[in-house]
This record gives C-alpha cells, structure tokens and sequence, in this order.
C-alpha cells in the first residue's frame, strides 16, 4: 500500500480532474436536457480544453505541490477558486468564438457546482489522508538536529498538524535536554551511525547560531547517507545560490539544493515522457527486435536470453534491472564489471554491448517505473557499496529515477570506471542533471544518446 500512498498529489490531480469532467457533463445536461449530444464534437473539445486549463492552472498555482509543508484547507479551497475562475473565464471565451453554443446559465451553474463538488472531494480526500496517516502510512520520518526554540517549534507544528504525515524519531544535541519533546539520540557525532541503521527520510537542522563549517559537517554526513537535509536558519545564516528557499507551515527553511522533478507539474512531463517513448519503442521497436537477438544470443552461446541484476533505485530502493545477456554465464556477473577485451563477453554480446542493443530490455523497467529514459545509470551493488565510501555525496544521485541513459554518458563517461576520477566526474555530472533538470535537457541527452551510437564510442564495449 505504501508505494501508492507516495502519489497523493497525483490522486489529488486526477481526483481534481474527474471533477471537471464529471461537473461538466452533469450541467450541460441539467441545462440542454433535450439537446445533450447536439454538437457533440464542440462539447467534447471544450471539456479537453478545460482539462488542460485546470492541469496548468492548477500546477501554476502550486495546488499539488508540497501539500506536507503547506497546510491548510482554506489555503487550498482559495488556490482552487482561483483555478474555477480561469475555468469560467475559458467558457466565455470559447463559447463566444464558437457562436455561444452554451448560455450564461452554463457559466454560472458550472461554477457553483464546482466549487460544492471540490469542496467535498478535498474534505474527503483531506480526511482519507489524515486517516491514513494515523495509521502509520505515508510517513515521512524526520530526525532533528538541535534542540532550539526553532526546533521545539517544529515539533509543535509537526504534532498539531498530524496530516502532515511527519514522524520525529528523535533529536541530536551535544547533551540530552530536560524540555525535550521527543526522545534524545545522541550526540551529532553518532548521526552517522544511526543514519545507516534506520529508516530516515529527512534531516531538520534547527541548531541556533550553526555556523557554515558545522554545516557543511552536518551535510557530508547526511549527504553520504543519501538523505535530504532541511535547515530551520537563524537571523545569521547565509545563503547559497543552490539553496531553495521554502515554508514550513510558518516556519522558513532551506534545501540544500534545488530539485526540479520534486515538482508535481515535472514529475507529471517527465513521467508521461517516459511511459509514451517506452512504449512506442516496445510496440514499434522491440516487439520484433527482440525475437531476432534472442535468436542469436541462443545460438551463439548456453543460458537465458535475459540477465536481470538487482539495482539500487530512486530513494534507495533495489529493483530488478533487465538486459539482454552479452556474456557467457559466469560466477563474477555480480562482483566484477566488464573491462576491455573481457573474455565473458561473447561475440553477439560484443555488438549488443556495442550497438547499446543489450539495453533495451530496461525500456520495460521505465514503462513500470523502476527507471527513466533520462537519469543516472544504476550500478551494481558491490560498486554501490565501493563508491559511497569513497565519494561522500555519491547516493545523492540515488534521489531521482535512475535512467537508460544520462548525461554523465553523453559526456563521455560510460562504460567501465577505470579510476576514482571516472566515478567522482559521473557523480558530479549526475548531481548537475538532478539539480538542473529540464524536459528540454532530456530531449537533448536522448538525441546525444542515439547520436553518439551511430557515431561510435570508445568505451563502449
């Protein structure tokens, strides 16, 4: 249940949506009882436009995003007034260049009615969620850092506002305090230590006076966890130009650095991307493609068509990653990577390898959401545990979905990672990805992707 709890707002979305249309069908009939299906096709491409006009004003107005950090239902029917109006407005405008093919009654019942109708689907779905949250589903679990008068207030905020959906696990402080609200962990030198044991989404630093090296401190240790940091600042504290400024109810804080897919409207275009490349490329491309290499692969060498290797995903969360097998069955397939002129690597496998072919397979991965097209490429488990002791931020690119292909690769780090300037240069290019994404970038890395196939690449083998 709890992977589908993790999409609230893209349930607020489409529940939001169905309102819509549903609102709009019950009032052209209600209005145009005798004349419901005359002009079908007008009605019809009204009610797409208006679904598109409540998605952008909806997602503009920041009415799916950060509902945990924004609460209040009168903040959210507000937002939604304002979307009803935009939806108003559209129908004037298109019923008066379409020859008002419906009256002014229309206008004003529709309005009235959507407002009863979101009304009632956000206090249902508002009470669901907080239900549900009690529960001890969706739970976000949060340590603090610092036992101030901002973090006390935190806490105050987090425990009168239970549809947040927060769970204090505790607060780190040199020493344990007599007014402590939640139970005390230690001091911040055994953060590390209980990072690694237990399930932590987020980090609040609320220390009064922390200066930037503590900071920084703080933020290695975290970082090297993979797990995202939100700082309560003082009057004192300075600002990056890679922080992200936020409210926290009332409360200012800050991120550590800015994530675009975080958005719900990115989240939306990266992910109807992903679903409808990946699928045009399985019913057009691989539907056929794939029973002729599997043909090959099997002549040319014993063992499955198929080699599937568990992958560490968005959130740290492992998957099986599929591809097509391109080296004889062998014991080191999950310790050992494949090097130049690896004896493994069979002679089909060499041009699957070669031709990027052998990678196909993980267009399913992203059609069931495990990957994207776009995204840092997952590695194995054993390289995973290696590089994360070596570089400190490394499981931060485990943030977003990792992908078919990313851009650390068209910039020419694929392949084998010969030295520990290979794998901090990859993680370097993957933080930038996470950090600047853009659908346009995705564009150009797919194009720089397919590009450089045709061209050739060094390392690809």
């Amino acid at each position: 249940m709890q992977q589908y709890l993790n999409k609230i707002s893209l349930v607020r979305l489409i529940a939001d949506l169905s309102v819509v249309a549903f609102t709009y069908i019950l009032c052209i009939y209600i209005v145009q009882p005798d004349t419901f299906l005359d002009d079908f096709k007008a009605k019809f491409f009204l009610l797409i436009i208006l679904l598109w006009v409540w998605f952008f004003s909806g997602t503009s107005n920041n009415l799916y995003n950060d509902h945990r950090i924004k609460p209040g239902f009168s903040i959210e029917i507000y937002k939604t007034l304002k979307s009803v109006l935009m939806l108003g407005l559209t129908v004037i405008i298109v019923s008066y260049f379409s020859r008002s093919f419906l009256p002014a009654s229309f206008v004003i019942m529709y309005a009235a009615a959507l407002m009863f109708f979101f009304g009632t689907e956000k206090y249902i779905i508002n009470r669901l969620v907080l239900f549900l949250r009690k529960q001890g589903f969706n739970l976000r679990h949060v340590i603090i850092v610092g036992h101030g008068n901002s973090a006390q207030q935190f806490h105050q905020l987090i425990i009168n506002n239970p549809h947040l959906g927060y769970d204090i696990l505790g607060y780190f402080e040199d020493e344990p305090k007599e007014t402590a609200l939640c139970p005390y962990l230690g001091t911040t030198t055994n953060l590390g230590a209980f990072l690694k044991t237990n399930r932590v989404n987020e980090v609040i630093v609320a220390t009064p006076g922390i200066t930037i090296g503590e900071i920084e401190e703080i933020t290695h240790v975290v970082d090297k966890a993979g797990i995202r940091v939100r700082i309560i600042p003082d009057f004192h504290f300075q600002f990056y130009n890679r922080y992200e400024f936020k409210q926290f109810g009332n409360i200012p804080t800050v991120s550590l650095r800015k994530e675009p897919l975080e958005e719900t409207y990115n989240k939306f275009t990266k992910r109807t991307f992903d679903i409808v490349f990946s699928g045009l490329v399985l019913l057009l491309v691989c539907s056929w493609l794939f029973i002729i290499i599997s043909i090959f692969i099997k002549v040319n060498s014993k063992g499955p068509v198929l080699f599937r290797q568990k992958r560490l995903g968005r959130d740290r969360k492992e998957f099986w990653c599929y591809k097509f097998r391109s080296m004889h069955v062998n014991h080191d397939s999950d310790k050992k990577m494949a090097t130049k002129g690896d004896s493994r690597i069979t002679s089909v496998g060499r041009f699957l390898r070669k031709s990027s072919l052998d990678e196909f397979p993980q267009f399913w991965n992203v059609l069931t959401g495990n990957m994207s097209i776009v995204g840092p490429r997952p590695h194995m488990s054993i390289q995973n545990t290696e590089y994360q002791e070596i570089i400190n931020n490394y499981l931060v690119r485990q943030l977003i979905k990792p992908g078919i292909t990313g851009w650390a690769q068209v910039n020419g780090y694929r392949g084998e990672i010969e030295s520990h300037y290979d794998i901090k240069s990859r993680v370097s290019y993957d933080i930038w990805y996470l950090e600047n994404w853009s659908f346009f970038l995705d564009i150009k890395i797919v194009y720089l992707t397919v590009w450089n196939i045709f061209k050739g690449e060094d390392k690809a083998y």
